[in-house]
């Protein structure tokens, strides 16, 4: 038996028994999730067919996807998708920036980070919902509530990923910009960041889902607009097709979201995929 190996990047697995040539399918990448996402509609319309749920409380995915079609073609559906997706993306922007703000600060002075150390931990533990109810009587019911609740949700796991990052950086890159004049400062901008980003890039993925559930959990407690008002509004008037519907929606939103984090960190640390490969090969 011959078995003949393509390079890595080769699609398909190439394999000589007795002579013959077989080749194994493989998908291409953009389509694998497309295969997973019919198999969970499948399933889904399988559990709606046993009829041990009444449809009244668990639809068919027709019904489903007629009531999403319904939501693309009304203006209040727009209007909250946009304030739902503007909350979520200003606040963790805000947590972005003041994450890793907090934890250059703690890099170069020790005293900032044993005094974050504790106080992250504790904020961690902490679902953002259960801030909703005192945030109100100290921000109102406005874009303050929305952006402090988003921002309390994202900001320690960035900032926790950005402290490991930073404290994980090559002793040899230190030493070797040291010799080249560099300041503390200056090391850590130019020489521990750099080499940091990718990592720091893993807790905004993490927290970029965060920031959708804490928005649209807001929107919930404490909203009158936005796509979590309108999923509490579906759920308690018994909508039930159109509430499953705004769950899709929330669902791709977050899909989006990895996505534009995704190629900002193809943009930021690119590079360090390219000495992946290469250390690879």
């Amino acid at each position: 038996m011959n078995v003949t190996l393509g390079t890595r990047r080769d699609a398909r697995a190439v394999a000589t028994v007795g002579g013959h040539e077989s080749r194994r399918f493989a998908l291409p990448a953009w389509a694998r999730p497309l295969v997973t996402l019919l198999g969970l509609l499948l399933l889904w319309q399988a559990v709606v067919l046993t009829g041990r749920i009444p449809q009244e409380y668990l639809p068919g995915v027709p019904a489903i996807a007629a009531a999403f079609v319904a939501q693309l073609g009304a203006r209040e559906f727009w209007a909250g998708e946009a304030l739902t997706m503007s909350r979520a993306i200003g606040g963790l922007l805000l947590a972005t920036l003041s994450g890793v703000g907090f934890a250059l600060l703690g890099a170069r002075h020790r005293v900032v980070q044993r005094a974050l150390a504790p106080l992250s931990q504790i904020m961690l533990s902490l679902p953002p919902a259960a801030l909703v109810p005192l945030s109100i009587f100290a921000l109102g019911l406005g874009a303050a509530l929305y952006t402090f609740i988003i921002w309390f949700a994202c900001v320690w796991t960035i900032y926790a990923s950005a402290v490991s990052a930073l404290e994980a950086s090559e002793p040899v890159q230190r030493h070797a910009a040291r010799s080249f004049g560099y300041g503390a400062w200056e090391c850590l901008w130019r020489v521990r960041l750099p080499a940091a980003w990718p990592e720091i890039f893993t807790g905004i993925r993490i927290a970029a889902a965060g920031s959708l559930m804490a928005a649209v959990a807001a929107e919930m407690l404490a909203g009158t607009d936005g796509l979590g008002f309108m999923l509490y509004d579906t759920a308690f008037s018994l909508r039930i097709p159109e509430m499953f519907a705004l769950l899709a929606v929330m669902g791709l939103n977050g899909v989006a979201l990895n996505g534009v984090v995704v190629r900002l960190r193809r943009r930021v640390a690119g590079w360090h995929d390219e000495l992946a490969k290469m250390a690879g090969a």
